[in-house]
C-alpha cells in the first residue's frame, strides 16, 4: 500500500496520506520485502511559477487543475485493488468497513454466523462511488463499521441517497450502534451487529466482565511512569520544591508529560508540542503567578523557539525549564540538532540550547545537573526572581543511555541500599514515586533489579538512611 501511495502521488502530482488507526500502528510482525528499487536522490529545479507560486491569479488556475486531479483520483479509486468485496452474502445484509475495523467486522460476522457481504475500502478519499452504489444495490441493510467519527457512514449515506435511497444504512449517526470514542474491538462490533439484526449475542460478555474484574482486583495498577533514575524526576522534584503549589506548570509533549501524575504532580496544561512556553506567557500575565514552562531538548528545537522569541519581545515574566536528556527519548532515542548527530548517523555541528536562547534575547540562562538538588534549586529560585524571561537547562543524560554506556564499558552497577537508620517515614516514596523504591511489609526497600544508582532517594531522605555511590 505504501508503494501504491507513492505511485499515485507521482501520477497525480498530489500528496497521498497513509492513514492508520491506533491498533494498526501498535501492531508488530514480520515484514516480507519485495524487490527494492534504487532510489533517485538527485533532482533539479524546474521552474513552473504558475504551479508553484500561489499568488491569487495562479491559485485560481491551480484550483481548476486540482478539481481535474480529484476526478482522476476517483477513477483510480474505482479501479484500486485496495477496494474490494470480500464476501457477497445472500441475507441482504452488507457491511462496509476499512483498516483495522474490517478485521473486527469479519470476526464479528463469523461469531454471529451471518451470511453478509463485506466491502473493504482501502482507498477512502476519494471513495469509489460507483463501487459503493453497486454494493448498496445488492443489499437491503448496510452497516458501516469504522473507527471514531462516522466519516464513511456520512459518505455512504450520500451515495445511497442518489443511487439506492431504499437501503437502510446503520452506523453511529442516527443511532449509535458503535462507539465514537476509544477503539473498536471484536466485542463492540459484535454487539452492534447483533443489536441491528436482532440476533442473540454468541458470548456472555457480562460474565466475562465479571471474571475479568475478579482477576484485576488482585493485580497491582501499572500506570505509565518515569523510569527509575530518570533525570526528569529530579528536575520535577526541584521544580516542586522551589515553585510549590503556588506556581503554574504548563508542560509539553514528551516523557516529561508523565510528571503530571502523583506524587510529582508537575504539569497543569498541555495543548500541543511547543505550547508550554506560549501558554506560560498568558498564565503569567493573567494570574501573576510564578510560571515555569517545561519542555524537552528535542521539543525546544522543534517547536519552542518562536514562543521564546515572543516571551523576549513582550518581556514576559516566565521561566522556561529545558529538560535536556541529550536525546529524543520518548520515541526511541532519535538524534536532534543538539546531539551533534543527524538522523542518518553522520556527525554534525551541535546546536547549543543556551546559545539559541541567548540569540533570542534571553538575559538569564543557566545550566545545571538536576541531580545536584541544592545547586539546581538555587538556580531555579534565582530564575524565578528575574523581571523578564529566563531559561534554565536541567542537563543529565537519559538513564537508558547511561545504563547502556556503563554496560558497554563493563562498569558494574551498584544499587543503593536502605540501612537500619530508616524510620519508614515514607518521604522517599511520597515525594519521588520511583519504581525502584518499594514497600515490603511496611518497610522501604530498594529493588536492586531496577535501581540505576542515580542517588536521588538518598538526597531526599531526611535521615540519611539510603546509602550508595552515584554513578555519573
Amino acid at each position: 500500500m505504501t508503494l501504491a501511495a507513492v505511485e499515485i502521488s507521482e501520477e497525480l502530482g498530489l500528496p497521498v496520506l497513509l492513514r492508520t488507526t491506533t491498533r494498526v500502528s501498535h501492531t508488530r510482525g514480520p515484514v516480507v520485502l519485495g524487490e527494492l528499487a534504487e532510489p533517485n536522490l538527485k533532482g533539479d529545479l524546474i521552474r513552473d511559477v504558475k504551479r508553484m507560486v500561489m499568488v491569487p491569479a495562479h491559485a485560481r488556475l491551480m484550483h481548476e487543475r486540482l478539481i481535474e486531479k480529484v476526478e482522476k483520483a476517483k477513477e483510480l479509486s474505482e479501479a484500486s485493488s485496495f477496494n474490494m468485496v470480500t464476501g457477497e452474502g445472500k441475507s441482504g445484509i452488507g457491511i462496509i468497513s476499512s483498516s483495522g475495523a474490517y478485521n473486527y467486522a469479519v470476526e464479528a460476522v463469523e461469531l454471529l454466523g451471518l451470511d453478509a457481504g463485506i466491502l473493504k475500502l482501502g482507498m477512502t478519499h476519494p471513495l469509489p462511488e460507483k463501487m459503493i452504489a453497486k454494493f448498496l444495490g445488492r443489499h437491503k441493510k448496510v452497516i458501516v463499521v469504522e473507527e471514531l467519527e462516522p466519516y464513511l457512514e456520512l459518505q455512504v449515506k450520500a451515495v445511497a441517497k442518489d443511487y439506492a435511497p431504499e437501503v437502510e444504512v446503520y452506523g453511529k449517526m442516527a443511532r449509535p450502534y458503535f462507539p465514537r470514542k476509544g477503539e473498536l474491538s471484536t466485542r463492540s462490533v459484535t454487539q452492534g451487529l447483533a443489536e441491528i439484526i436482532g440476533k442473540k449475542l454468541p458470548l456472555d460478555f457480562a460474565g466475562l466482565d465479571s471474571a475479568f474484574a475478579d482477576i484485576m482486583k488482585d493485580l497491582p495498577a501499572r500506570p505509565p511512569i518515569l523510569c527509575a533514575g530518570c533525570p526528569h524526576r529530579a528536575s520535577f522534584f526541584v521544580m516542586k520544591k522551589v515553585g510549590g503549589e503556588a506556581a503554574a506548570y504548563p508542560t509539553d509533549i514528551g516523557c516529561y508529560a508523565l510528571g503530571t501524575a502523583p506524587p510529582l504532580c508537575v504539569g497543569d496544561l498541555l495543548i500541543c508540542m511547543g505550547s508550554s512556553i506560549g501558554t506560560a506567557q498568558g498564565i503569567s500575565r493573567v494570574t501573576g503567578r510564578n510560571t515555569i514552562a517545561t519542555l524537552g531538548d528535542s521539543t525546544f528545537f522543534h517547536a519552542a523557539i518562536p514562543g521564546l522569541v515572543n516571551a523576549v519581545y513582550n518581556n514576559a515574566k516566565v521561566t522556561l525549564v529545558v529538560l535536556d536528556n541529550l536525546t529524543t527519548a520518548m520515541t526511541g532515542h532519535q538524534p536532534h540538532p543538539g546531539t551533534g548527530m543527524t538522523g542518518l548517523g553522520t556527525q554534525s555541528e551541535k546546536v547549543s540550547i543556551e546559545r539559541v536562547a541567548e540569540g533570542c534575547g534571553v538575559k538569564y540562562i543557566r545550566t545545571v545537573d538536576p541531580f545536584k538538588v541544592k545547586e539546581a534549586s538555587a538556580v531555579l529560585k534565582e530564575a524565578l526572581q528575574q523581571p523578564g524571561p529566563s531559561v534554565v537547562v536541567f542537563r543529565a543524560p537519559c538513564v537508558l543511555l547511561s545504563v547502556r554506556e556503563r554496560r558497554r564499558q563493563g562498569i558494574k552497577l551498584m544499587p543503593f541500599k536502605v540501612t537500619d537508620k530508616c524510620t519508614d517515614c515514607m518521604t522517599c516514596i511520597r515525594l519521588l514515586g520511583c519504581p525502584a523504591l518499594v514497600v515490603v511489609d511496611g518497610k522501604v526497600r530498594v529493588d536492586e533489579a531496577l535501581c540505576t544508582a542515580c542517588g536521588l532517594c538518598a538526597t531526599v531522605c531526611p535521615y540519611g538512611a539510603i546509602e550508595g555511590r552515584r554513578l555519573k
